[in-house]
């Protein structure tokens, strides 16, 4: 029998792993997080690929479950709330969607193929991710201290998809990969990419005229 869950389409993709912070201020997804804190519940994380407004959503089939760490209550009955990915998922039949989504789903198995080729990926991806992110804190006359990635191939892969500062619908492609070895392969491209694209873009002068950025990444 699949499992129900209750969804919240957003305008990004959550990973596995990975935390998510939420401002919850619209009467339907209070309802939910109601729900979801009374009954001790997990909800839904979808892409939604309308980018419209609220009441015309268009969220993708395949997401991630959410489990709340922490919940603040603010005024007027807003919450902020923080989450974790946990497991991916995929829709098999929507519910309804009054007064927010809910869902059949399944889960997706983790597959990490081939082992010794997920090694070997695992290593040159951690390998290029210190490089990706040193290109990225250049600007800020920041360096980057050190690297420790999971020894799980998925879990490894799961982060440096998160840490990629790349658009929602590739991250929606990395959350949707056959498996570990296919995320990592795809993932170095990646890298190799956006490291050529940021070096090209470091200007001449001294940190001090550099522009500034925010980082979202966090490898604890």
């Amino acid at each position: 029998m699949d499992d129900v869950l209750n969804l919240f389409p957003l305008n990004t993709v959550l990973l596995p792993g990975a935390m998510l912070q939420l401002h919850v201020f619209e009467d339907r997804y209070k309802e939910m997080m109601a729900q979801c804190i009374d009954g001790e519940l997990p909800f839904g994380v979808l892409l939604d690929r309308s980018g419209l407004t609220a009441n015309d959503l268009d969220p993708v089939a395949v997401g991630t479950v959410a489990v709340i760490r922490k919940v603040t209550r603010l005024s007027a009955g807003r919450l902020f709330v923080i989450a974790q990915g946990t497991r991916r998922f995929r829709i098999e039949r929507v519910i309804g969607t009054m007064p927010f989504w809910r869902a059949e789903i399944s889960f997706l198995e983790e597959v990490d193929g081939p082992q010794a080729k997920a090694g070997r990926l695992r290593e040159a991806a951690t390998l290029r991710l210190r490089d990706y992110l040193a290109a990225l804190l250049a600007p800020r006359g920041e360096e980057i201290e050190s690297i420790e990635l999971p020894s799980d191939a998925a879990a490894s892969s799961y982060l440096i998809a998160d840490a990629l500062q790349v658009a929602s619908p590739v991250k929606q492609e990395l959350l949707e990969a056959g498996s570990a070895v296919e995320r990592l392969r795809a993932e170095l491209a990646l890298l190799d990419a956006e490291i050529e694209r940021l070096r090209s873009e470091q200007p001449a002068e001294g940190p001090e005229h550099r522009p500034t950025f925010p980082a979202r990444f966090s490898l604890n």
